[in-house]
């Protein structure tokens, strides 16, 4: 494993903008990566590959949280109106997802 050392731009709460110093470990495909978007000029160095993933993650965390929140306003909407499911319904309902996703697993998941 290589050993790649990243700056991060940190704030605290309405103070000044600190910089902490971090060494992270990549695996040799991720350093590989990593060093090749710096390379071929994609990003002006390796803080800013590490920064610009990390960026995506808290995004992806973000849009991931407001979507479940959204599921789960909608559903609340829909039992505060009365649109409920019994439980037969929903035991079928899962059935059926659970036979389609046996059917893709062991189509494609299993080699």
């Amino acid at each position: 494993m290589a050993l790649v050392a990243v700056g991060f731009v940190l704030t605290d709460r309405g103070g000044p903008n600190t910089i902490l110093r971090m060494d992270i470990t990549l695996e040799p495909a991720l350093e590989k990566f990593v060093r090749g978007k710096v390379e071929s000029g994609d990003f002006p160095s390796v803080d800013e590959v590490v920064s610009e993933g990390l960026r995506l993650l808290q995004q992806h965390e973000e849009d991931y949280i407001s979507n479940v929140r959204g599921k789960i306003e909608e559903g609340w909407a829909q039992a505060k109106s009365g649109q409920l499911r019994t439980a037969d319904e929903v035991r079928h309902n899962m059935t059926i997802r659970k036979r389609a996703w046996k059917m893709i697993f062991f189509r494609f998941g299993s080699t």
